[in-house]
């Protein structure tokens, strides 16, 4: 799966392409809510069986199955899928919340239940977790609480959770913090436990392991991406033109020792712009535009 999304990440970010040629699962997984950022805590490998859609406040019983209108795909950033994008949410367009990605039919939406996970024996502490999301006030604090660690399941969701977050707002002004935290963990590698990913084998071997680190990898890229894309800042839209021929090879030892140079200067980039914008922790309070962009991400 990782030479796959490897190959779509090259014909969609080097050749312009934004719909490839493709047919059957393979094409409509890409547009299912696996490969959703609203479903946080899931990808085409990663996490197994049940899913929760933050968007809708859904359990997700067959997340490959499913879809709806506003689908955010995590492997590639919005603005190289965007024709893509909007072609799926006119196809999906008479639903109101979730439906069947094959089918074109509503799915009926279910709130989770601490409960009746227990009960069905599907509980999940990462589902668990994301359930509290809207909960938590203000929703920057649950964002901060998921970043750290090398816990790969967790790593994804707080990408997701980060990139949602982003393309709430609108902007970079609010979420640079939340970027800069992705970047020192760009370089990182994933972990995976046995019942992390979405197989049918009980134990997980080597090659398996590094396909998953493939799915967090771009998604937390493709967040990078679409903070430039925010911020106006090109070098780090087309971040991919910077890391030389690892990206290519799917190279992870290769593309790991590229990432300890490359995340800390794009660190630099995003401080220094934040700084020249006076949006680098001002000690003034926020402006009343900013104030009122932060309280509708926070009614969302």
């Amino acid at each position: 799966m990782a030479d796959e999304l490897a190959d779509y990440f090259r014909q969609d970010q080097e050749k312009g392409i934004t719909a490839p040629d493709l047919s059957g699962v393979a094409m409509n997984e890409l547009y299912s809510c696996r490969n959703c950022i609203h479903n946080c805590g899931q990808s085409l490998l990663i996490g197994k069986e049940t899913g929760y859609c933050i968007k809708h406040d859904s359990v997700l019983f067959e997340p490959v199955r499913t879809t709806c209108k506003y689908l955010h795909r995590k492997d590639l950033p919005r603005f190289v899928v965007d024709e893509g994008l909007r072609e799926h949410a006119g196809e999906f367009a008479r639903f109101s919340a979730l439906a069947d990605l094959l089918e074109h039919k509503p799915v009926e939406r279910l709130p989770y239940n601490e409960k009746f996970a227990w009960e069905r024996h599907q509980f999940d502490p990462l589902n668990q977790s994301l359930a509290q999301y809207h909960k938590t006030k203000p929703v920057w604090i649950f964002l901060q609480a998921m970043s750290g660690g090398l816990d790969g399941r967790r790593s994804l969701a707080h990408a997701s959770l980060v990139r949602r977050y982003m393309d709430q707002c609108g902007t970079w002004r609010s979420s640079y913090r939340f970027i800069l935290a992705l970047l020192q963990e760009l370089p990182s590698t994933p972990q995976f436990q046995d019942n992390d990913l979405n197989t049918a084998d009980s134990q997980l071997d080597d090659e398996m392991r590094q396909e998953a680190v493939w799915d967090v990898f771009f998604t937390r890229l493709s967040g990078l991406q679409e903070y430039g894309f925010h911020a106006g800042l090109e070098d780090l839209m087309w971040a991919t033109d910077h890391l030389n021929g690892a990206l290519a090879t799917l190279d992870w030892s290769a593309l790991k020792a590229e990432l300890d140079d490359k995340a800390p200067e794009w660190a630099e980039q995003v401080i220094q712009h934040a700084k020249s914008e006076n949006a680098f922790f001002p000690s003034h309070p926020p402006s009343e535009e900013l104030a009122e962009e932060l309280a509708e991400v926070e009614a969302l």
